[in-house]
C-alpha cells in the first residue's frame, strides 16, 4: 500500500518527507532536467527528464506501467505560477494554471488508492478587506477579482480532481502554515489528500489533518546552528556581493530590509512601486525564516541574521529541512531553484504519516475536520457550509 510515484517531483522534498514516513517511490517526473538528477540520485528510483503533456500520454503510461507496474498512491504538487499573489496571476489561462489536468490523467489511468497534492494558500484564499484602510477603488477591484478568479479555480480543481478514475476520488484540503508543524520558516500551502472511493468505503477511511505542534515556533537561528552544518556537507558557496550591498547590509536590522533604510544612498531611494517585503530582507533570529523561494534577482535571496551575505545554499537547504547529506545535481542557480520550489521535508513527513495510519482499515469512519471536504463524483464543496463547484 505504500508504493508512490510523483508528477512535478522537483529534486524530491516531498519525496523524501515520504520515505521517512514509510512510502516507497517508483518513479518521478519533472521538465527541470537537474532536479530529476538530484531526485534519482536521492530517493534511488527511476526519475523521467520529461513535460508532463507527453509524459501524460496514455501509450506513454503503458510502458511506465510496463516497466514499473502499479502504483498505489501518486503524488504531485502542480506548478502554482500561475496562482501565486507573487506571480503574474494568469490563473488557468497561463502556461502553468492547467496542468493539473495531467494529473486527472494519471489518475485516471493508474487509478491509485490515494493521492496528495500540493500548492498555495492564494489558490483557495478569499482575501479580507479593511473598510477603513484606504486604498484605490481599482486596486481593490483588482484584489477582489483575483481572489475571486482563484477561489472558483480552486473549486473547479476540486471538483475535477474528485472525478478522476471510474470510481472517483474522495477529497479533503486543508490551509497549512508549515511553521506552525515545527519547520522554520513561515511557508503557506494547501495540501489535499484525497481516496479512491471504492476503497474509501470499503475500508470506512478516515483521513485526520495533522496536529500543530505544541512546542513554541522554530528559529531560523535554532535550525542553523543546532547543531552547526558539518564541514562535509555540499552546496555552501558564498554568495559575491558588491560593496554597496554589504554596505546595505550592514546598515539593516535582523527582520528589517531594504525599504527601512529610507533615503539612505545604500538603500533603494529611487524605487517607489514593487516594493516586496522581503527585498534584501534579513532574517530574524528569534524567529522561523520567511518564505525560501527559487527564483528572482539581486534581494531575493534570503539574508543571514548576523552576518552581511545572503545564505548559501545548504543553509537554504536547512530551512527547508532537508538532510545535511541530501545533495543536488546542477550549478549554483540551479540548486537554489531545486530547493526553494520543494515541499519542507519534515512537513511532507507529518503529512504522509497521517496518510499512512489512514489507509488502516477501520470498523467505522471517524469524522475529522478539514477546511474543505468533497466526496467523490460530486459537485459540493463542504467547509462550514456548502457550495457548488461549477454550476
Amino acid at each position: 500500500m505504500l508504493k508512490i510515484a510523483e508528477l512535478f517531483c522537483g529534486a524530491g522534498g516531498f519525496a523524501e518527507g515520504a520515505r521517512k514516513a514509510g512510502f516507497k517511490h517508483v518513479w518521478g517526473v519533472d521538465n527541470h532536467e537537474d532536479s530529476c538528477k538530484s531526485f534519482k540520485n536521492n530517493q534511488n528510483c527511476e526519475a523521467y527528464f520529461e513535460d508532463i503533456k507527453n509524459f501524460a500520454k496514455e501509450d506513454n503510461l503503458k510502458k511506465i506501467k510496463k516497466e514499473h507496474g502499479n502504483i498505489n498512491g501518486l503524488l504531485f504538487g502542480f506548478p502554482c505560477n500561475d496562482f501565486s499573489l507573487v506571480g503574474k496571476n494568469k490563473k488557468m489561462k497561463g502556461e502553468y494554471g492547467g496542468l493539473y489536468k495531467y494529473a486527472c490523467n494519471v489518475l485516471d489511468f493508474f487509478q491509485p488508492e490515494y493521492f496528495v497534492a500540493e500548492n498555495v494558500t492564494a489558490l483557495g484564499k478569499k482575501l479580507k478587506f479593511n473598510s477603513s484602510k484606504k486604498e484605490k477603488v481599482d486596486e481593490i477591484f483588482d484584489k477582489e477579482q483575483l481572489q475571486n478568479d482563484n477561489y472558483k479555480n480552486f473549486k473547479k480543481i476540486m471538483g475535477d480532481l474528485a472525478k478522476c478514475s471510474k470510481h472517483g476520488y474522495t477529497i479533503y484540503a486543508d490551509n497549512y502554515k508549515f511553521e506552525e508543524y515545527g519547520i522554520p520558516q513561515t511557508r503557506h500551502r494547501i495540501i489535499l489528500v484525497g481516496f479512491r472511493n471504492n476503497f474509501f468505503t470499503e475500508n470506512n477511511i478516515s483521513f485526520k489533518r495533522p496536529e500543530k505542534s505544541n512546542n513554541e515556533l522554530r528559529t531560523c537561528k535554532d535550525a542553523l546552528e543546532n547543531p552547526p552544518i558539518p564541514e562535509w556537507a555540499q552546496h555552501q558557496e558564498l554568495t559575491k556581493h558588491d560593496e554597496r550591498v554589504i554596505r546595505r547590509l550592514k546598515k539593516t536590522q535582523e527582520g528589517k530590509n531594504v525599504w527601512d533604510l529610507g533615503d539612505d544612498k545604500d538603500g533603494l531611494p529611487g524605487v517607489k512601486k514593487a516594493r516586496m517585503s522581503h527585498i534584501y530582507k534579513r532574517l530574524d533570529s528569534s524567529k522561523p525564516a520567511y518564505t525560501v523561494t527559487g527564483s528572482g534577482g539581486g534581494g531575493t535571496h534570503v539574508y543571514h541574521y548576523k552576518e552581511h551575505r545572503a545564505l548559501t545554499n545548504r543553509e537554504r537547504a536547512r530551512l527547508q529541512t532537508f538532510p545535511d547529506k541530501y545533495n543536488f545535481k546542477g550549478g549554483k542557480e540551479s540548486v537554489r531553484r531545486q530547493i526553494g520550489m520543494a515541499v519542507p521535508v519534515d512537513g511532507a513527513k507529518i503529512i504522509m504519516r497521517e496518510v499512512k495510519k489512514a489507509l488502516n482499515k477501520k470498523n467505522k469512519p471517524i469524522p475529522y475536520h478539514h477546511d474543505w471536504m468533497i466526496k467523490a463524483n460530486t459537485k459540493e464543496l463542504y467547509f462550514t457550509g456548502k457550495e457548488k463547484t461549477s454550476d
